[in-house]
């Protein structure tokens, strides 16, 4: 008898190890009973033979971004930055949902975004932009890059955008008007842009791709509280070591000459480095005519907007330094008002903001910055103001004071 029960329950303990085996083999993370869905979570994926994401695979998840409108995350709106051949292989979103899969391909109305067809602020080459649809149709492009792919969930839009990143801004060659274009070698896998010896002066910039800063999904969207439109950022800023989409302008404190890189690696966050190669020499500030601009500056009565530089003037002289000085200029902080000392009237040449100054005077606690780096008063009042900029060291000092009878 004991010999009986013995022999029970070693059967009984073989038959739980194999339920328990089967059990495992059958099921992956998720509860996913289909042996042709590897174990990811669930969501939308880039997957096609055009890519190194020839399965599904974590590093192909797309994930939240960034409405351009609000700055803030919007759940619908998903990206992912990839690497993809030309040709006929092409690529496919994928929507995992438990053991489902849907696929997903162009739409009957997705097409190349020509030149008369994009909005100013969006990247100056042709990309793409329509609906998707359930379809095993691939999407295809014509030459070997990195791409951009977005899509909104709720509009059920995608785009398509080739991605040549560049950096611009008031510390760069072609300040705010030009991107300074880095180039890299294609690998299905990690590219790196780079450019050396860029000569970079004491300003904010940021990272954009193929000169743009944003591309539209949908202008009219009512996102509520006077906010309209689902738009996708082309640019990053914040820092250098923490780089965000849409983030606010980035300030370079040392002038000079840098190898810049920016590092896209399937799976992984950007990465981008600034490496001083060189010095530059003292800038000629004798003939450089500044001024105010920004919708934080009131002339005759009015708030001057960001498209016109008023009280241009050229500095004083006494060796490598220069001194422009303004009186009785009048300043505002509503409806966001804020301003910059710009050269001329364009974004061509010397922009200065808050970060790159030292503030002085008696209403220098007066004046905060923003995102944009840019002179933000803590309310209406009119002032004088002293720039001082000592172009060997680059340092640039603003010394405010209450204007005389006010």
């Amino acid at each position: 008898m004991k010999k009986n029960l013995l022999k029970f329950s070693w059967l009984l303990i073989v038959a739980l190890l194999a339920f328990t085996a089967c059990d495992d083999d059958d099921n992956n993370d998720n509860g996913n009973t289909n042996p042709d869905v590897p174990q990811v979570e669930d969501g939308f994926y880039l997957k096609g033979a055009a890519t190194a994401l020839t399965n599904l695979n974590s590093k192909g998840m797309m994930k939240v971004t960034r409405n351009e409108v609000t700055q803030e995350d919007r759940t619908e709106l998903l990206e992912i930055y990839v690497a993809i051949k030309k040709g006929d292989e092409g690529f496919n979103i994928v929507e995992v949902t438990g053991s489902k899969t849907k696929t997903y391909g162009p739409g009957s109305d997705f097409a190349v975004v020509g030149e008369d067809a994009r909005d100013n602020d969006e990247p100056k080459v042709d990309f793409w932009r329509g609906s998707y649809a359930e379809t095993a149709d691939k999407f295809t492009v014509p030459e070997n890059g990195l791409y951009h792919v977005v899509i909104d969930k709720e509009l059920k839009k995608v785009v398509v955008a080739p991605v040549v990143w560049g950096v611009i801004g008031a510390a760069t060659p072609g300040g705010w008007g030009e991107s300074t274009q880095l180039s890299a070698d294609f690998d299905l896998n990690k590219m790196t842009f780079e450019k050396t010896d860029v000569p970079l002066s004491i300003g904010d910039y940021k990272f954009r791709y193929s000169n743009g800063w944003k591309i539209i999904l949908d202008a009219d969207y009512d996102l509520g509280g006077g906010n309209k439109g689902i738009k996708v950022n082309t640019n990053f800023g914040k820092a250098l070591d923490d780089l965000v989409p849409g983030g606010a302008n980035i300030n370079n404190s040392v002038k000079g000459k840098y190898t810049i890189t920016m590092t896209w690696e399937l799976g992984k966050s950007y990465v981008a480095t600034l490496e001083k190669t060189g010095d530059l020499d003292a800038k000629d500030y004798s003939n450089t005519e500044l001024g105010f601009v920004g919708a934080g500056i009131i002339a005759a009565d009015t708030v001057l907007g960001w498209d016109v530089t008023i009280e241009n003037k050229k500095p004083d002289v006494n060796n490598t330094t220069y001194t422009w000085n303004w009186t009785g200029i009048k300043v505002t902080n509503a409806n966001d008002g804020s301003f910059k000392i710009r050269e001329g009237q364009d974004w061509n040449g010397v922009v200065i903001g808050y970060p790159q100054v030292t503030m002085a005077g008696d209403a220098a606690n007066n004046f905060t910055t923003n995102d944009d780096g840019n002179f933000v008063p803590n309310g209406e009042g009119t002032y004088d103001f002293t720039l001082v900029i000592e172009a060997t060291t680059e340092t640039y000092t603003l010394t405010v004071n209450t204007a005389s009878g006010k």
